[in-house]
């Protein structure tokens, strides 16, 4: 989801960036085990009708037919020191299943407040080093390995690309001299294409969030 990669992904993405920069270790992990348990989330209203009281709601997760449950932000923290509990939802039953990632991620994340690395007996994970052979851990059951960057190409659109349309995208009547002189013919283009469709966009909601909802293609379209 678009408002996951603005808010969270690309953030530590960026975050990583400065550490390796800076040589300090990384460890990089995306969790991605899903219970099989239904998650129930809880929500505390105030309703007129029952006073000044809160009244606490609970509601199940619930996933479209044609998709499959993915983890969510802060998922992780169930299984962290805790039986499938976190500060709004709770995991029931908490299986043999989640007993077991929980005792992967608690020990993994006990011996990095330890030694400075996650790595347990059985399982070596290797930092995470930001160039084109650098590696992230998936946790699962059970661990992998990945080869790769994080949510890539994600973090890159918001953290480059995003950066260097507003840098390129000039205001209405601003008349500078050609702003993009300093840019390729490929960013030519994909530059191109957002001021086409994020000015539509523009037009028709009046958002400046809209300006990044323009599609790269080589081609500039028509507007």
């Amino acid at each position: 989801m678009m408002e996951a990669d603005i808010e969270f992904v690309a953030p530590c993405q960026r975050e990583i960036d400065a550490y390796i920069q800076n040589n300090m270790t990384v460890f990089a992990y995306s969790f991605d085990y899903i219970p099989e348990s239904p998650i129930f989330e809880e929500e505390k209203k105030t309703f007129n009708l029952f006073g000044r009281d809160p009244v606490t709601i609970l509601r199940k997760d619930q996933t479209l037919k044609d998709r499959k449950m993915e983890a969510f932000h802060g998922l992780d923290h169930a299984f962290i020191f805790s039986r499938g509990y976190s500060s709004n939802f709770e995991i029931r039953p908490f299986t043999k299943r989640d007993e077991n990632m929980a005792k992967i991620l608690t020990n993994m994340v006990t011996n990095f407040a330890k030694t400075g690395d996650p790595s347990t007996k059985r399982f070596s994970w290797p930092p995470f080093s930001g160039n084109k052979t650098t590696e992230h851990v998936s946790i699962d059951l059970p661990p992998k390995v990945i080869q790769g960057e994080l949510h890539w190409p994600n973090p890159k659109f918001w953290n480059v690309e995003a950066e260097l349309i507003s840098r390129h995208v000039a205001a209405d009547g601003d008349a500078t001299a050609d702003p993009d002189a300093d840019l390729t013919n490929e960013e030519r283009v994909q530059i191109a294409d957002v001021r086409c469709v994020g000015n539509r966009v523009i037009r028709e909601q009046r958002s400046i969030y809209c300006c990044a909802f323009g599609r790269f293609s080589r081609y500039s379209l028509n507007c």
